[in-house]
């Protein structure tokens, strides 16, 4: 099986990650009130754009309709973290995720994993 990369951006290799937020002692979505969110826990970290060996430039954007290779990379990187994350939430999930793709480890009963 190919890597998610090869496939949607032949010919490159992933040399940075623009991270977004990792550990913050805060409620999901940064709510004043509910749940405590896996960053709280330093169980999940946010990931706003990628920077490529060529030098180029990816952010985190909505791309479930994308055709460019960008669009595609997107979706790759998405679904191959959901192989390795319990929570994948990208920028068509909700609102607070627009910009950036939520990955965290929060253990869940019977091994569910939740890639929306």
């Amino acid at each position: 099986m190919k890597p998610a990369l090869a496939v949607a951006m032949p010919g490159e290799t992933i040399a940075g990650l623009r991270q977004a937020s990792g550990y913050v002692c805060r409620n999901r979505n940064n709510t004043e009130e509910g749940k405590i969110s896996e960053h709280a826990f330093g169980n999940a970290v946010d990931i706003a754009g990628f920077t490529l060996k060529s030098g180029k430039t990816i952010d985190i954007r909505p791309a479930e309709r994308d055709s460019t290779l960008d669009g595609a990379f997107q979706r790759a990187i998405t679904e191959a973290a959901c192989l390795y994350f319990t929570t994948v939430l990208d920028p068509g999930s909700d609102a607070a995720h627009e910009n950036h793709l939520h990955l965290d480890v929060k253990e869940r009963r019977g091994g569910y994993r939740y890639c929306w």
